[in-house]
């Protein structure tokens, strides 16, 4: 069996392992696509906080179920893998925030994830896929939930203006659900021309420019009165300093990306404005409501991945993303 390991920073080797075995309470899965993100390309680079070396990666994961001697119905159906390991006691975990729990592990993170032949995988973290789901649509599901997470903490309202910081993978796939889920208008920022095409074929609009220009093209949107909701997708410093610019009186500010240390943010201009500051991190119990929307078409996936490698390739998928590669967004490996 063939495992995708971080040995160290910049260093990813394809290892021979011993084939697992399920648990109780665990089914055996093989896997079917998985996605390369953000977090996968901070581990990559040695600039996460939280990775430990070696690490198999991979949490974004479908995957076909070959064996579960608890619920031998689900063997031979497709699922997609909640990657988050809680533990189910502390205090967030006992409010059903899950997703923030104070000792909480994600696979390919905290742990061995599953960009692997086969892996173990916990029960409750297997979510069916519909059967006329294509598989390009079922993969997109965990870092939908990240963004229907954040879209849920926002309090998104139809009507509204929201900007979005970043037009990555994240920050387009909060711009589709504000579209198209909660009938907002989204302006996504960044400094990527393709991908700010990418977020206009997806109905937001597009916006660049220094801070000055910036905030004027927001003020021209909302006459005069700024963003009722602001996205922060980016973990860039300069982006998070600038959402205290856009956002409007009474309005919200959403914090999605992990900026590498503390970030200077004008809290004077929060307690003017009375802005409510959210953070949002992973999901909690997103999944069914995640593939009933992807189901419903939410999401068109040729807008969103760009390209696929085989597991043998999975360092030159790194690779690409690490070296910002023109037209690239989501990378499936199969």
């Amino acid at each position: 069996m063939r495992q995708v390991v971080l040995e160290r920073p910049r260093s990813v080797v394809l290892r021979e392992a011993v084939p697992p075995v399920p648990g109780p309470g665990e089914a055996l899965v093989r896997l079917r696509c998985g996605g390369i993100c953000g977090s996968d390309l901070s581990a990559f680079r040695g600039t996460s906080p939280l990775v430990s070396y070696p690490r198999v990666l991979g949490h974004e994961l479908l995957v076909d179920v070959e064996a579960c001697p608890e619920r031998p119905e689900l063997a031979g159906r497709r699922a997609v893998v909640e990657p988050l390991l809680p533990c189910g006691r502390c205090r967030a975990c006992r409010r059903g925030r899950y997703n923030c729990c104070v000792h909480l592990r994600v696979m390919g993170v905290h742990v061995d994830g599953g960009l692997a032949d086969a892996a173990a995988v916990g029960l409750r973290q297997l979510h069916l896929v519909p059967e006329s789901m294509p598989d390009d649509v079922a993969v997109l599901a965990e870092p939908v939930s990240i963004a229907h997470h954040a879209v849920q903490r926002s309090g998104a309202e139809a009507g509204q203006v929201a900007v979005v910081f970043g037009a990555g993978t994240i920050g387009l796939l909060i711009a589709h659900l504000l579209v198209r889920a909660r009938g907002c208008r989204a302006l996504v920022i960044d400094v990527d021309p393709w991908r700010l095409e990418v977020a206009e074929r997806a109905g937001a609009t597009a916006l660049q420019g220094d801070a000055a220009a910036l905030r004027a093209a927001v003020a021209a949107a909302t006459g005069g009165e700024l963003a009722d909701l602001v996205f922060e997708a980016t973990g860039h410093a300069a982006c998070t300093a600038l959402t205290t610019e856009l956002v409007a009186h009474a309005g919200r500010i959403v914090l999605i990306g992990w900026n590498r240390g503390p970030t200077a943010v004008d809290t004077v201009a929060l307690m003017r404005k009375e802005v409510d500051l959210l953070g949002s991190r992973n999901s909690a119990d997103a999944f069914p409501a995640v593939l009933r929307l992807l189901a419903g078409g939410l999401v068109d996936p040729a807008l969103l991945i760009t390209h696929r490698f085989p597991l043998q390739e999975a360092a030159q998928a790194l690779g690409l993303l690490d070296a910002g590669g023109a037209g690239a967004l989501k990378v499936l490996i199969a």
